[in-house]
Order: structure tokens, then sequence, then C-alpha cells
């Protein structure tokens, strides 16, 4: 794929019309049509612009190459949330076991408690992927 095939691809996937491209890049719709046709290139100011419009890098409208170990705040934030459910669930697990019965018994309880919060935290994890990150 050249950079033509790559700029109309993104924009594509923004769902954007040439115009509304053009009007983004601050560009004619003709200017935008040429670059996806590979009759021009577009100069490295909207190329940066196009970057942060499609959030994507510069390297990857320019060459094609994408970074490997890009982490995206949206993949932070649900990490987060998934590990705070995890020792949210196994703390409340351990403070009611460790009140309600005797210490040889919470041994079991604590680790099944632990694969219960594993299993919460992952059906939360699936549901904001699904629901929240659309």
């Amino acid at each position: 794929m050249n950079m033509a095939d790559r700029i109309q691809y993104l924009r594509k996937t923004k769902g954007l019309s040439q115009e509304e491209l053009a009007n983004k890049v601050g560009v004619s719709r003709q200017a935008v049509s040429k670059w996806e046709s590979g009759q021009s290139t577009p100069d490295i100011e909207k190329i940066i612009i196009m970057s942060e419009l499609f959030e994507v890098t510069t390297d990857y409208i320019l060459k094609g190459v994408e970074p490997v170990n890009m982490v995206n705040k949206e993949t932070i934030n649900s990490l987060y949330i998934g590990f705070a459910v995890i020792f949210g669930t196994i703390a409340g697990i351990w403070s009611f076991t460790a009140n309600r019965f005797r210490i040889e018994e919470c041994c079991f309880i604590v680790i099944a408690g632990a694969l219960i919060g594993c299993a919460i935290a992952l059906v939360v994890q699936v549901m904001y992927n699904l629901i929240i990150k659309k």
C-alpha cells in the first residue's frame, strides 16, 4: 500500500469525505483528490495534521510503518480499571473471610475469592471494551 492508498484508507476509516478532510487539513478537495490518486503528495505540515486527525504516526502515513510497542491511553485506562476491580474484590473477600471464619478456612476461601475476582474483572473488562470504547 502506498501513501496515496493509506491516506484514502484512513479517510474512509474515519468516515470523512474528501471535502471534510480538506476542510480539517486546510486544503482544497482537489488537493486531497490528487493525494489519493498519487498525482501529488502533501507537505509535511499537512501530514502532521493528518497524523493527529487519524491518530496514527507520521511514519505510518509516509512509509506504512506501524509502531510495534505503542500503547494508547484507552488500553492503560482499561488495565487500571481491571486491576482496581481485581484488588478491590480480593481485599473485600479477605476482610470478610478473616472476620467471619477461622484462619485455617480462610486459605481456601481467599483463593476462591481471588478466582471470582479475576472472573469479575474479566467481565468488567469485556463490558468496558464493548460498551464504553465503541
